[in-house]
Parts: structure tokens; sequence; C-alpha cells
């Protein structure tokens, strides 16, 4: 009999035993249901991880401990030309060429690596062009630890290694240049004290170039014992320095290969600061100057001499002096001009000019270089320095200059003179600084060249008067025409026949609207000194021709007017047709103009002469010769120049009463135009006497203050000219 306790505790335990199962079943189910969504994960992970590594343009591939393939993405397809059916699975040497492009040598060339770690593989297309690779493997291992693959990954650096090829031949082009410019780069890493130069830096001095880290110390030792200190110097106040400049610079010799010191020029900065802001890194250059230094002091050289005689020019004279002064120390300064040595060039030639230049250099240093000193200022001036504490010294030493370059010269076979004209200035009595008693001593060279030449004169303050008047007067002079300060005057000239004015000379004024009037005696050599002749002369001859058809207009008979041309004026060649159109602005027949030349002005070049005059008789211009009798004319010359009168020098005519030998002169002047077929004129007529004794011996024409003196044009037309 089966007791029911025993039922019931069957019945219990079919249901836990049912319930354990169905627990469990449900547990599984659970379990199988994470299973499955971690298995979707994976797969949608591997998915998106092929993907990620499908669109990589670099190949990547895998394989197994066999080396057998067992992943490639799209990319190792596409390098390859194979599919991932045809590749995977597959060892390297299994892989068949089913495609026409792939190439098996080239494939193998990046494939068969299997050392782990990065190497770099080259390919040749079949174009000749050369791709570079970097090949990476990595072996990864599973989970176990036991079973393992090769991953690998190409990386295409073609660019770059392209780029790196470029840099690496533009560094060897670098350096060539450096070498050929000769500059040097250093770059000093100050807390390792690791120092390393470019190639072109020990080359440029002789040396081998050193690969890596080189020798700072050795390189100081290199520099000249004079400058090291120098150098040590600039270098350790960068060094040692928080707040001062981050660069330095400095030039220094140092010792060439060939035991030679040369200069080198040396520039740093500072690249990099340590955590203290002391230097940590710097960079610089050197540079060979030495070809620039030895340029540099030439030009130094130049700058302070004259680079034909050698001597010191004015610059280093001026030095010398402001280094020689002392208090009650007496100096003299000598300006020396050449008289005439001009022509020496112009006849000559300027080659021996220069010799004359040299020769005359060296009697000059004979002469002052144990007690004074010499300079050439330029062209023929030249300065001297002497001591003045004694006059009678300082006048036989000026005297002996003197004397010593008048004496004979021969050069080339060539004998001639020439003589200084010199102006002394004294420090401090002229003046205490340089230029003052320059241009003081110059002022008194002037002075003595005007009062003869060959001679000395010492600086006074009426010689100053004089020289500020010439230069206000010269700048006065360059506005005057713009300031139509410039008016013609007309003197009379009347025929000694019939009382008739047969004519005037225009004669220039000068009313400064600072000055005043100024005198044409004071005036027109500065004018030809300075170059104004030249545009004053022109408006002469334009003013006299408008002047003339003024009167030609207001139906005045005209009378001829005569103008005097300058020498500047009469060496132009093209005077001629200058004067042509000037008559033909103002349409004044040429029968009116008469052009007046000085003796001195013709006969300077006959034939030049000649053919100017020449010129004006075809335009039918007439010309006179003026102050005859004051030059050197040669009667074969005389008797060529197409000219129609003679004037006669007022000097002549001023005792010609009271001197029987300048009535001579004047009666032979009158009978030389006569029988020449020319006419002759008499100027500075100031008496009845010198008027009637002209008449006596036949003189044409006269002109003076006994007559009339120059007057304006309005005043002329009324008093001798007459309606048509």
């Amino acid at each position: 009999m089966i007791h029911p306790w025993v039922t019931i505790l069957g019945y219990f335990l079919a249901l836990c035993f049912l319930l354990t199962l169905i627990y469990t079943y449900i547990k599984t189910q659970s379990k199988n249901r994470v299973l499955i969504k971690k298995l979707e994960h994976t797969e949608r992970h591997k998915k998106l991880l092929t993907s990620s590594l499908d669109m990589l343009s670099d190949p990547i591939w895998i394989k197994d401990q066999d080396h057998t393939y067992i992943y490639c993405n799209a990319a190792f397809e596409q390098f390859s030309s194979l599919s991932k059916q045809e590749i995977l699975g597959y060892k390297d040497e299994e892989l068949l060429p089913t495609h026409p492009q792939f190439n098996q040598s080239v494939f193998l060339t990046i494939t068969s690596t299997q050392e782990t770690g990065k190497t770099e593989k080259y390919i040749d297309s079949p174009s000749g062009h050369i791709d570079y690779f970097q090949v990476s493997i990595t072996q990864a291992h599973d989970i176990s630890t036991q079973r393992f693959s090769f991953v690998g990954h190409a990386q295409k650096i073609t660019p770059f290694k392209e780029r790196e090829n470029e840099l690496v031949d533009a560094e060897i082009l670098v350096n060539e240049a450096l070498k050929l410019t000769k500059v040097g780069i250093w770059e000093w890493n100050v807390s390792q004290d690791i120092w390393f130069a470019t190639p072109s830096y020990f080359t440029m001095l002789g040396y081998t170039p050193v690969e890596g880290m080189a020798d700072r110390k050795a390189e100081l030792e290199k520099i000249h014992p004079e400058d090291r200190q120098h150098v040590l110097d600039t270098i350790n106040s960068i060094l040692t320095s928080t707040k001062g400049p981050n660069y330095y610079k400095y030039q220094a010799r140092i010792r060439h290969a060939d035991g030679n010191y040369r200069w080198i020029g040396v520039r740093c900065i500072v690249t990099e600061f340590d955590q203290e802001d002391k230097p940590a890194r710097m960079l610089g250059v050197r540079i060979d100057i030495d070809e620039i230094k030895s340029a540099h002091e030439q030009i130094e050289w130049l700058a302070h001499h004259d680079s034909l005689t050698k001597l010191p020019n004015r610059v280093a004279l001026n030095k010398t002096f402001h280094r020689i002064i002392k208090p009650n120390v007496k100096i003299a300064l000598l300006f020396i001009d050449l008289d005439h040595f001009k022509n020496v060039n112009d006849t000559l030639g300027h080659c021996v000019g220069d010799q004359l230049l040299l020769t005359i250099a060296d009697r000059m240093r004979a002469l002052v270089n144990s007690i004074g000193y010499a300079a050439r200022q330029g062209g023929d001036e030249f300065i001297i320095l002497l001591p003045a504490e004694n006059d009678e010294y300082l006048i036989e030493k000026i005297c002996a200059i003197k004397d010593t370059l008048s004496a004979r010269y021969t050069i080339d076979q060539n004998q001639f003179f020439i003589s200084p004209s010199i102006g002394v200035s004294l420090y401090p009595q002229n003046g205490e600084d340089f230029d003052t008693l320059y241009q003081r001593a110059d002022t008194a060279m002037y002075h003595a060249k005007h009062t003869g030449r060959n001679r000395y004169a010492f600086f006074t303050e009426e010689m100053q008067v004089t020289s500020t008047r010439a230069l206000t007067l010269g700048n006065a002079l360059h506005d005057a025409l713009e300031r139509q300060e410039f008016s013609l005057h007309y003197q009379p000239q009347v025929s000694l026949e019939t009382g008739e004015v047969i004519g005037a000379e225009a004669l220039i004024r000068w009313h400064s609207k600072e000055l005043g009037h100024v005198s044409p005696g004071e005036f027109i050599p500065l004018a030809e000194e300075n170059g104004q002749i030249l545009p004053i002369g022109e408006w002469v001859l334009r003013e006299a021709a408008r002047q003339l058809q003024q009167w030609i207009e207001e139906g005045v008979t005209p009378v001829r007017i005569a103008v005097n041309l300058s020498y500047a004026q009469f060496q132009a060649n093209d005077l001629p047709s200058v004067v042509a159109e000037i008559l033909s602005e103002y349409s004044v027949p040429s029968q009116y103009l008469e052009l007046e030349l000085t003796e001195h002005i013709a006969t300077k070049n006959p034939e030049h002469t000649i053919t100017i005059l020449e010129s004006f008789q075809k335009i039918g211009i007439h010309t006179s010769i003026d102050d005859f009798g004051t030059g050197y004319s040669s009667l074969s010359y005389l008797q060529r120049f197409p000219v129609y009168k003679l004037k006669i020098d007022q000097s002549f005519i001023r005792s010609m009463t009271a001197n029987t030998n300048d009535q001579v002169i004047v009666g032979t002047i009158i009978l030389l135009a006569q029988q020449l077929g020319m006419g002759s004129i008499a100027e500075g007529v100031e008496t009845k006497a010198q008027l009637d004794m002209l008449k006596n011996i036949g003189c044409d024409d006269a002109q003076g203050y006994y007559i009339s003196r120059p007057i304006p044009a309005e005043e002329f037309k009324v008093g001798f000219l007459q309606k048509k």
C-alpha cells in the first residue's frame, strides 16, 4: 500500500523537475538570444570594418601563419588586378595571372615581405615611372595566443619620396650655392653644446667639411689672436643676458687652411630660450667678406685720396687740420691754382696733363712732407697746410713753392713752364674752421690770379667784400632775365662826312630790383665766367630785333643796330642759323643788324672765324671788328675776314690829340681799313678836337660821349630817328 505522502512527494519532485526544465529552457533561450544579438553585432561590426577598410585607398591584406590570404580590401584587389575570390585561400606563389594587367613581380615586391615592421619598396611602372610604397607588417594573435596572422598595409609614398628627393637635391644645390657665395650656416644647441655647420662653412676657408657634430672650440681657436677676445665677449654678452638683444654680429680675421687670415662676418640670432630666458639654441651665418673688406678699404682710401697723384684730398686734409690744431698754434692754408693749365690739356693732350700733375705732386711732397701737408683739391687745384708761427719763414716757404712749381717741366720730350697763383689764409686770424679758411684762401687765390698770376696773396677783408659782391651779383644775375631787369640803351654812330646818324650800338643795362644799377663792366665778366652770357647774349639779339620791328611798325626809318658777340656765343656753330631765325621771327631785314666781335675773339681761331663770318655774309648781316689795335691780328687772316668795318679802340682815341704815337696808330688803322676795302669807326670820342682830328685823317664814322651817351630806345627814336 502506497502512502499518500509518497505520492505527493513524487508529484512534488516531478513538478520540481518540470520547473527546472522550464527554467533551463527559458535560460537557454535567453542566452541564445543574447548570443544571436552578439553574433549579429559582430557581423555588423565586421561589415562596418570591412566597408571602412574597403574605403581606404591603401592596399590592406591579412595572411594566416601559413601565409595564406584570409582577407584583403578593395584597394588590394585594385592593386593586384585580381578579385577576392582569386586571392583569398591562396598563397602568393599560388596566385595565377588571370588578369592581363596582373604583374606578379611587381605584386610580390610589395606582398612577399614577411618581416614585421616598416620597409620601403619601389616598383617600376610600364611607363617608366617609379612608385614608392611604405610596407607595414604586423603580427596579430587570437585569443589563445597560439594562432597568429600577418596584417599587411602598403601606403603609397611616391609624392613624399619625390618631395624628399627634391629636398635632398635642393640641399645639395644650396650647399653648392653657399660654397660659391662663400656663406656658411651653423646651429648651436647651447644647453647640450652640440654644434653643426654646413659644408660651405668649412670649405670657404679651405678646410674639409665636417659630417655631423663639429668642434666649436676648435673653430674659435682659428680666430686671429687680436680679434678673439672681442668675439668671445660678443658671444658671452648674449649668453649671459636675459634682457638684451637676441642677436649679435661681428667681423673678425679667421685663419685659412693656407695659414693666412681672411676677414669673416658673422651674424647670429637666438631661436630658442630655456626656462630661465637664456639662449638654448642659436642659428648663425658667416660670410667671407675679405674681398669686400679689401674693396671697402680701397674705397675708404679713394674717398680720402686723389686717384691720380695719390695725394690726400680735401676731405682728408680737413681731418688732418682738425687733428693738428691746438691752442696758440698758427697754421697757413695755401690754395694753389695752376695758371693756364687748360692750355696744356688742349694742346698736348690729357695724358701729358696728367703727367704734369704727377710731377707737380712730387714737387709738392718734396717741399712740404717734412713740415706740412699737401692735398689735391681736383683739376689743377692743390691745398697745402704749413706752420705759420714765423712770418718770414712762411713767406720764404711760399716763395719756394711758387718758384719750384714755376720751374721748367720736361714731359715726353715737351718742355714748358707753368706758374701757380697762390691764395693764403691764416688760422686762427682768418677763421677757426677748415671750410672758412679754405673759402678765404680761395678768395685770395682769385685775387692773385686777377692781379697778374704767378704770385701769391694773403686774404684781406677787402677781398671778402669783393668776393661777397661777386657772389651776390652772381645770384641776382640768375634771375635777372626772368624778372625782366635788363634793358638796351643805344649810342648813336654818325658819319664824319655828312654828320648823319648812320647806326647805333646796342648796349645792355641792368637795373636790379635789389642792387640797383649794376655796371656792365662788373656783371658781363661775371656772366662770362658763370656761363650766363649765352642766354643774356641771345636776349640782346632778340631785344634789338624786337626794337627794330617796333620802329618799322611805327613808321620810323630805322638805322643799323650793332650788337656785340661774346666769345661763348661765337664758338657755337649754329650761331648764324640762330640769328637768322630771330630776324625771321621779328620780320626784320638783315641789313639792319650788325654784329661786332673783338679782335681777340676773331684771331682766337681764325678758320672758325672765317666760316662764321662767311655764313653771316650769305644772310646779309654786316660784321665788324671791335677794339681793333689791342690784339695781335695777322694781316694774312685779316684780309680774309669778310668784315666791312674796323672799330678803333677808345684807348687810342682818348690820348691821340696829345700823344703823337697814338695819332700815328689811329691813322695807320684807318689807312689799313681803306687798303682792305673796309670802313673805319672810332669809339670813345669825347671832345671836338678828337672829332676834328679823326675827320682830318680820314676816319669814316665815330661814336662817343661827345656825340651822345647811350640812351633808352624811346629817347633815341625821338632824338635821332626820322619819320618815313
